[in-house]
C-alpha cells in the first residue's frame, strides 16, 4: 500500500485518494524529522552558525547534543 501511494504521488496515473495522501504524508514526516535532527546535529558539531543567537530548533534538539 505504501509503495502504491508513493508511486501515485511521484507519477500519478489517477487522482490520489485520501488514504494514499495521508500515507504519503506520514511516510514523509517519518523520514523528515530524523533527517532534520541529523542535519542540526551535524551543523552543531561543525560549529556552523546560520543566524545570530540560538537557532529555532535549539531548544527542541539540544538534549541530543549533550
Amino acid at each position: 500500500m505504501v509503495s502504491t501511494a508513493i508511486r501515485n504521488a511521484i507519477a500519478p496515473a489517477q487522482p490520489m485518494s485520501w488514504t494514499e495522501a495521508i500515507t504519503v504524508s506520514l511516510a514523509a514526516i517519518t523520514f523528515a524529522i530524523p533527517a532534520v535532527a541529523a542535519l542540526y546535529l551535524a551543523k552543531s558539531a561543525l560549529g556552523i552558525d546560520l543566524m545570530a543567537g540560538p537557532s529555532p530548533l535549539h531548544d527542541a534538539l539540544y538534549a541530543f547534543v549533550r
